[in-house]
């Protein structure tokens, strides 16, 4: 048999290790699929050479170990997926080395360290997703690719404050740095982020005011900044972000495309957002139609703003557990599509009946 081009043998019941003959000779292979099996034992051989790969998946395996330095072999690579597997130790600098690479997806590992500052040379980067390791020390600020479009970094150990950092990347359509360890004041620069949709930065140790900025992202319909250490009182220009425009557009380009030939081509990211106090996960289409703000566990204060009636296409609004005061405003009426409304825990002062009556169909 000459040398393939593809090869996917996805979904089946191969276990142990992989064979250096399974792939030996095979210069033309550019798209390798070993996703969703039992293979296990070191990712790849120190002879592993496929000088032609653009992309290598082998998400839900049981590899453990060290990304091998056999992969520099493969300069070409432009999508790396090792999702739901068990390798640990840094993650090598050497992939910033790797100019084409697109899409780095690697959640739920046992990464440890930094992210290698050489992330910083990756000019066509789209989807980082080091989501669910131990990825500590703080997010290099020098990251900035024109072309990124999906940032996932929760559930780590990232500490200190996000400075500086996309300022270049106007693509920008999620960005999650829930479940770490940042403090410091929400970044302004968020306001930079023209095509940001979902922003979740909750489960951190953020001080200071909600930055008015978010005002600035009429393509915002997410928001979670709950479980930090928010002063201050609720910027009432929210209602300039996709939240309260009737007639707005699924956001494109949100299931992510790796923009080449071959098999299985679309891998679409998870978001993880609580609603009716139970977290849920989206993934795919559906985040075309996920839509709430939940400022919950921080420490805001003042009256609710009268505009936050306005956010018509909202679902999910949760401003509990703080120390909000004066009354519910009455513009809560025009909220016709929220299915999940949470104001418990704070110093409201009256409701009237218009809040719970039902509009017609």
């Amino acid at each position: 048999m000459r040398s393939p081009e593809s090869l996917d043998l996805s979904n089946n019941q191969l276990s142990g290790e992989i064979p250096e003959h399974l792939v030996e000779g095979c210069i033309s292979l550019a798209f390798l699929v070993l996703s969703n099996n039992s293979l296990q034992g070191q990712i790849f051989s120190k002879n592993f050479s496929l000088p032609n790969l653009l992309r290598l998946q082998l998400d839900g395996n049981h590899y453990i170990g060290n990304i091998p330095n056999s992969l520099l072999n493969s300069s070409l690579l432009v999508g790396l997926y090792l999702s739901d597997n068990h390798p640990s130790g840094r993650i090598p600098s050497w992939l910033g080395n790797m100019s084409d690479l697109s899409d780095i997806i690697m959640p739920n590992n046992n990464f440890e360290g930094p992210i290698p500052v050489e992330f910083c040379q990756l000019e066509y980067l789209e989807v980082l997703d080091l989501s669910e390791n131990i990825i500590s020390s703080d997010f290099p600020s020098c990251l900035n690719s024109p072309y990124i479009q999906q940032v996932h970094l929760s559930r780590n150990k990232l500490q200190g404050q996000l400075k500086e950092a996309f300022y270049s990347s106007s693509y920008l359509k999620i960005l999650d740095f829930s479940y770490n360890h940042l403090d410091g004041s929400t970044p302004k620069w968020i306001g930079r982020l023209s095509q940001l949709s979902y922003l979740i930065l909750s489960n951190n140790n953020f001080d200071g005011e909600m930055p008015i900025q978010l005002c600035l992202l009429d393509q915002l319909r997410l928001i979670d900044l709950s479980r930090n250490n928010l002063s201050g009182h609720i910027p009432p220009c929210l209602d300039m972000t996709a939240l309260h425009d009737k007639d707005y557009d699924v956001a494109p380009g949100l299931a992510v495309s790796v923009g080449l030939a071959g098999p299985s081509m679309r891998k679409g990211e998870t978001i993880e957002f609580t609603t009716k106090s139970i977290s849920y996960s989206y993934k795919g289409r559906i985040l075309n139609y996920l839509s709430g703000i939940d400022l919950s566990c921080n420490k805001l204060t003042g009256e609710i703003p009268h505009q936050v009636g306005n956010l018509t296409m909202i679902h999910s609004l949760n401003l509990s557990h703080n120390e909000l005061s004066g009354p519910i405003p009455p513009s809560f009426s025009y909220l016709r599509q929220i299915e999940s409304l949470d104001l418990s825990y704070n110093y409201l002062l009256s409701y009237t009946i218009w809040l719970f009556s039902v509009w017609p169909i």
